[in-house]
């Protein structure tokens, strides 16, 4: 009996050892190809539809700021769209709400797709303009206010309590924290006065890696506006911000 319990006993410290260094291990190589494969990159999106031709257009538009810079803006100066509609100008401006896109085309005109099921034809953005900049640092998705790329400028910023505005956009995961606030839209065009336009900023700030599958946190924010007639000036437009959305490492 002595000796089978003495047995015994070695055993399950030889399993509890054992199960210590394969967690070990196991967290080791977690960490290791967390390292490897994470990358975090900036989202932005801009869609302007409109139902009537639009004349000599200037837009400034909400850009991703951090410290009154926006490598994002820089992105889309300095990289060629001529693919994507090369009647669009762009460049970057110092307004009095802080650094804009600036976006001037003489001449927009509305754009149709048609169904193929009912052969009806449908309205679709006149410019649909994204682009993705790589971060060289995880993205704070949690807190992206404290260092991060977000739209401004940003007044009124609260604290929402709507929990279910994440729902039916684009949250697969309930956000974190949910913030409500108000920008600024410049918009000077000639057109119709029945003219209707209607102008979406999407912002997106996200880290992926690869653990046994494709994971990833992220915070996202997005304002739409819409306008109706000729335009010459600044207009309110609201904004959404939704935090700490996805999975988050152990630390």
């Amino acid at each position: 009996m002595r000796i089978h319990s003495k047995a015994w006993t070695i055993f399950v410290l030889l399993m509890i050892v054992s199960a210590g260094l394969l967690s070990f291990w196991w967290q080791d190589l977690k960490q290791k190809r967390y390292e490897s494969s994470l990358t975090s990159s900036y989202e932005y999106r801009i869609e302007l539809t409109a139902d009537s031709i639009l004349s000599n257009v200037t837009l400034y538009i909400p850009l991703p700021v951090i410290n009154n810079t926006s490598s994002v803006g820089t992105n889309i100066v300095e990289t060629d769209f001529n693919n994507n509609d090369p009647s669009w100008e762009y460049s970057l401006v110092d307004t009095e709400h802080g650094l804009m896109l600036c976006m001037k085309n003489k001449k927009v005109v509305p754009k149709y797709t048609t169904s193929n099921k009912y052969s009806e034809k449908r309205q679709r953005p006149s410019i649909d303009l994204s682009t993705t900049v790589s971060s060289n640092q995880t993205i704070d998705t949690m807190n992206p206010m404290s260092n991060a790329l977000v739209l401004m400028p940003k007044y009124n910023f609260t604290y929402s309590t709507d929990a279910s505005k994440a729902y039916g956009k684009k949250a697969y995961y309930r956000s974190k924290d949910q913030f409500d606030y108000e920008s600024r839209v410049y918009a000077y065009y000639e057109t119709s006065s029945n003219a209707n336009v209607s102008i979406s900023v999407y912002m997106t700030g996200i880290n992926q890696w690869w653990i046994g599958g494709w994971l990833f946190n992220k915070y996202w924010e997005n304002m739409e506006i819409k306008l109706s007639g000729s335009q010459d000036g600044w207009t309110i437009v609201n904004g959404e911000l939704f935090t700490g959305e996805g999975t988050y490492p152990e630390k």
